[in-house]
């Protein structure tokens, strides 16, 4: 059985052999240690340690760092200290490799030379690092081209969606405009007219006019009233990310490429790539069917509310029509000079419809 600090006599001896040595940082270990110290609070019974004594300006690597409530530990004292030669002397530390002799102690956090513990700090950081960089690549990378397989099959519905956009957009400008206006303003259809303040007759500090309102509802699908509206260009931007990283089908291609990519220190370009990827298209995808919301019967009701309302300073009609192809609206202004007419015939087909529905409660990309 290998010793532990409960078999050591806390005297620091200048040598000790009842430890574990390793060539190199074994970082294997960081698990086991983890499950230790979270399952006994004791991080000095850990087996292997070194108990010896430790300089202060000893070079070494952080292999975890911890720290344990007193509360919680059997004995309710304190962890002791090769380092400080002190046998209660911290509760917050680092399990460490010490280079020169080989071995894993653990030491308090504020233990060894600033110079010494900067430089592990800034090594750990590095290594912390590559391995999130390493395990997010593992993670993600075969789900590539499932991603770009997604991508492909969206660019038909933005396609769709785009050119409904530009059709309202160009064919109904003023329209489109008291639209953006209303998403601007926090996307309800409101408005409202100045009226006698009664209180006013009793109370000259006060207003002699106030507004109110009349409330017609939420607007929905704000992405056809945008400013600019272009999912297709958007897809093709993301696409251009990941098709540098297709073709990791199974673990062991995405492992070799994790290597290259690692070796090549191109590592933190595919995470940012990838994961900005995922994020910005799940986004899109919910944009583009949230957009199709838009012609529902519900928000077409209280749009034709809104629109033909008496203090509308902008009337304008819309109908909407259930045909055999899709749902169609037409949006017509036709107070005014010749000019200042307008009017747009909107159509989303039954397919567009229908993956509007189904993709409202489709799983994120990255997982398919």
């Amino acid at each position: 059985m290998e010793s532990t600090a409960r078999h050591v006599d806390y005297t620091f001896p200048e040598v000790y052999t009842g430890h574990a040595t390793y060539r190199e940082p074994p970082f294997h270990l960081r698990d086991p240690f983890i499950e230790h110290v979270k399952q006994t609070r004791t991080p000095e019974t850990f087996p292997g340690l070194y108990w010896g004594r430790l300089n202060k300006n000893e070079p070494f690597d952080i292999i975890h760092t911890f720290a344990v409530d007193r509360k919680m530990r059997p004995g309710g004292d304190y962890i002791p200290c090769p380092m400080c030669q002190t046998r209660e002397k911290f509760l917050e530390g680092s399990l460490v490799y010490i280079f020169k002799r080989q071995c894993i102690p653990v030491i308090g956090h504020d233990c060894a030379s600033a110079e010494v513990k900067r430089a592990a700090f800034s090594k750990k950081k590095q290594y912390d690092a590559r391995r999130q960089q390493e395990d997010f690549l593992m993670a993600r990378l075969v789900h590539v081209p499932g991603m770009l397989r997604a991508l492909n099959g969206l660019k038909k519905v933005a396609s769709e969606i785009d050119s409904i956009f530009h059709t309202l957009k160009g064919a109904a400008p003023t329209i489109h405009k008291a639209l953006r206006q209303v998403r601007k303003s926090g996307g309800e259809y409101m408005l409202y007219e100045l009226i006698d303040n009664d209180a006013a007759k009793f109370d000259e500090r006060l207003s002699k006019k106030v507004a109110r309102d009349y409330y017609f509802g939420s607007l929905a699908g704000e992405a056809l009233v945008r400013s600019n509206c272009n999912f297709l260009r958007d897809l093709r931007r993301y696409e251009q990310w990941l098709l540098s990283f297709d073709g990791c089908d199974n673990e062991e291609k995405a492992l070799e490429m994790t290597i290259g990519l690692l070796e090549r220190r191109e590592a933190a370009k595919a995470v940012q790539y990838i994961g900005e990827a995922g994020r910005k298209l799940e986004r899109l995808r919910r944009d583009m069917s949230s957009a199709c919301l838009f012609f529902s019967d519900a928000h077409i009701g209280n749009l034709r509310e809104w629109a033909t309302h008496p203090l509308q300073p902008a009337p304008f009609t819309v109908e909407r029509q259930v045909r055999l192809d899709g749902i169609l609206l037409v949006f017509a202004r036709t107070s005014g000079k010749d000019e200042e007419r307008e009017y747009a015939r909107l159509l989303l087909t039954n397919k567009l419809v229908d993956w509007a529905d189904a993709n409202r409660q489709m799983p994120a990309l990255e997982n398919l």
